[in-house]
């Protein structure tokens, strides 16, 4: 059974639509990341989890319960908020320990509970100190520790790392993981960093204009994208996308420009996808104008045109070719991938792209 069961969840601002049909089941255990751009409907989805906002339509199971009505304190969970949300006057312990002491647990259970969450993620030493005295990152163990004690069914958080510096981010990430593995509860995640869904999650729930487009694993959702938007919005640097007609066997980038289709698939207009890293700089193939270049250290990053296309094509550290050279592409047909030009949606090709 779930422990967390959306089904066909629907929030609603008077004629405004903000999500729409949120189908999706959370096992024991597994975090689930909810990905997309601002306004897609990720956060709203969350606080309706949470109780913070109503639920339009739809309804919520926790742990075999209907919570769909049901308050906050009622359903549960724990939230992580993006800006902590401490007691300034009161210590780490007493933040760490307030809601415990709200529900009525006694001394010596919520001590031993502080005192457990604050070893697993190192913060003993700083118990006694006030929110003001803390880094970011140290906040942040807080905050976790804080949702910790009140072992939820489930753990909610909300773009958790964003006040971060990028250094600090990649740590409390490995964090995160660490401990999601060591207390094996579910959690919903919301963020729209591709780079912590694609490192954090067992799978993803990629959303847009409060519909969900995909739901997969990492690699899923990355190397068999369901739609044109989600090509582009997975992925760094995102993947190239292009106008193409298919015509009798062949992709036809322009006039001049073609790859095998692998079979012969009619007339078609599509969306040709690929990634920069699928992409081999060679001594024959459709000539690339080199426009910039960025030197990432053990790769580069090239930004040209082909036949009257921008790519970007990312390889081994080059130090070769400069701004204003021509060089040759290698466009594998098994690599690319293809969209339908008036729907967005994923065409599977028989033999050759996918």
């Amino acid at each position: 059974m779930a422990e967390v069961s959306l089904r066909k969840l629907r929030k609603t601002y008077g004629a405004v639509v903000a999500v729409e049909g949120v189908d999706l089941e959370i096992a024991k255990g597994e975090l689930i990341v909810l990905l997309g751009p601002s306004g897609c409907g990720k956060s709203t989805t969350l606080r309706m989890v949470a109780g913070l906002e109503t639920i339009s339509a739809g309804e919520l199971h926790i742990g075999g319960r209907n919570v769909t009505t049901l308050e906050p304190k009622d359903r549960d969970i724990a939230m992580v908020f993006q800006n902590y949300a401490l007691y300034p006057h009161k210590t780490i312990r007493g933040n760490m320990s307030f809601g415990l002491k709200m529900r009525g647990m006694k001394g010596g259970e919520i001590s031993r509970r502080v005192d457990a969450a604050a070893e697993m993620l190192d913060i003993t030493h700083l118990l006694n100190r006030k929110p003001g005295q803390l880094s970011g990152g140290q906040m942040q163990r807080v905050a976790l520790g804080r949702a910790l004690v009140r072992d939820p069914a489930v753990f909610l958080l909300d773009e958790p790392l964003s006040n971060l510096d990028a250094k600090l981010r990649s740590r409390m990430r490995e964090e995160i993981a660490l401990l999601q593995r060591r207390i094996g509860k579910a959690m919903l995640y919301v963020t729209h960093d591709q780079t912590e869904a694609m490192t954090l999650a067992d799978r993803i729930v990629i959303m847009r204009d409060g519909h969900v487009q995909q739901i997969g694993s990492p690699l899923e959702v990355y190397d068999r994208p369901a739609n044109a938007f989600v090509a582009g919005f997975i992925g760094s640097p995102e993947m190239n996308l292009v106008e193409a007609d298919l015509k009798n066997g062949f992709l036809s980038l322009s006039a001049d420009v073609s790859i095998s289709a692998g079979s012969d698939t009619g007339e078609r207009e599509v969306i040709a996808g690929i990634r920069p890293e699928a992409i081999t700089i060679s001594d024959e193939g459709p000539e690339f104008a080199v426009r910039g270049i960025e030197q990432l250290g053990s790769q580069t990053l090239f930004i040209g045109e082909t036949a009257g296309h921008r790519l970007r094509v990312m390889t081994q550290r080059r130090d070769d070719i400069k701004v204003g050279e021509s060089v040759h592409l290698a466009l594998p047909a098994a690599a690319i991938h293809l969209f339908d030009r008036a729907s967005g949606e994923r065409l599977e090709m028989p033999g050759g792209a996918a």
